[in-house]
């Protein structure tokens, strides 16, 4: 019989590569496949053991065929046809509506922190969530301080969403992307050194039909007393947006706990927009929390006005927090 260590992964001494990690590595990389795409070990060695156990290269060939259908994917040693269809997605389909393969003229973002650390009637909150979501037609949903069993949870409410997620353990952003009209090719984690509360940038490359868009969800450092560390981070989501291609629609969105001065004299870098002013100053969508109309927490202070960034709200919400969704910013498309 074989030694189960040696059965693991055989390799001829002509096959072996050095890329290759050891075993406990290897189990290490499977382990965290299946937690951040929510599949399992099988899944997971499907994708790494044919692009060199690259976690981020597999983790994004899993999205990019996890559309829906039939995909071809090319980036490992050989080509691979995958197939990607259950019976959650076909009824989320079907409660869609007719299907079309024209890429929408326009399409709607939802940003909005979901406050998964209250623990307080956290999964009728998040059933709520998924409905408010599905009710506005979302295309893309930026959300933050979702925790492991409200990502588990919305995955099963909204599998006609792609889910790319910023971490998976505490609380972590996440940015969802209908298979149906936007098509995931990208995404990359960026660190923010300073942080003291776990904070990131979750970058999201993708597109809808010939517009390719550069996704940005972030939850920037909260309180006062951080406000160096929350400047410092705005800074660093927007020189990814002004670094941006041109032909690239780049959007930085997420709760971004920002106030009026915390810009700088400067303001927003030349061709970034401030969504809420572009689209109109809405009176009703000044501020990214408004204690007047949230009652699900006690806040003694005023409400925070944000004027950085885009806010809207939703009308529809569950009965202990309104939706008013956080801030965006975006940078202009150039013109051909």
């Amino acid at each position: 019989m074989s030694d189960p260590e040696q059965s693991v992964i055989a390799l001829d001494d002509e096959e072996e590569d050095e890329d290759i990690p050891d075993v406990a590595t290897c189990q290490r990389l499977v382990e965290q496949f299946a937690e951040i795409t929510g599949t399992d070990e099988a899944c997971a060695q499907f994708y790494l053991q044919d692009r060199k156990w690259d976690l981020e290269r597999s983790v994004n060939a899993f999205f990019e065929a996890s559309s829906g259908g039939i995909r071809v994917l090319n980036d490992g040693a050989e080509p691979e046809v995958v197939v990607t269809f259950d019976s959650k997605l076909v009824s989320a389909l079907e409660e869609q509506g007719e299907l079309t393969l024209e890429p929408p003229k326009d399409f709607r973002l939802i940003t909005w922190n979901i406050d998964g650390l209250d623990d307080k009637s956290l999964k009728k909150r998040t059933k709520a969530v998924a409905k408010i979501i599905q009710m506005e037609k979302a295309d893309i949903v930026l959300l933050q301080e979702v925790v492991p069993f409200t990502l588990s949870y919305l995955r099963d409410l909204l599998p006609q969403f792609a889910f790319v997620v910023g971490n998976t353990s505490d609380y972590f952003t996440a940015t969802l992307l209908r298979r149906t009209t936007v098509h995931f090719d990208a995404h990359t984690i960026i660190p923010y050194p300073n942080t003291r509360m776990g904070r990131n940038l979750l970058s999201v490359q993708a597109h809808i039909g010939d517009v390719k868009l550069h996704i940005l969800n972030t939850h920037l450092e909260s309180t006062a007393e951080f406000a160096k560390e929350r400047s410092e981070q705005l800074r660093k989501g927007l020189d990814k947006v002004t670094s941006s291609s041109p032909d690239v629609t780049a959007l930085l969105g997420g709760d971004l706990n920002l106030r009026d001065k915390e810009i700088g004299p400067q303001g927003l870098p030349k061709g970034v927009l401030d969504l809420w002013e572009a689209c109109g100053r809405r009176e009703e969508c000044k501020y990214t929390w408004d204690t007047q109309r949230n009652t699900n927490k006690e806040i003694v202070e005023k409400s925070s006005e944000n004027r950085t960034s885009t806010s809207s709200s939703s009308s529809t919400s569950p009965s202990t927090s309104t939706t008013t969704t956080s801030s965006i910013c975006g940078k202009r498309k150039h013109s051909k």
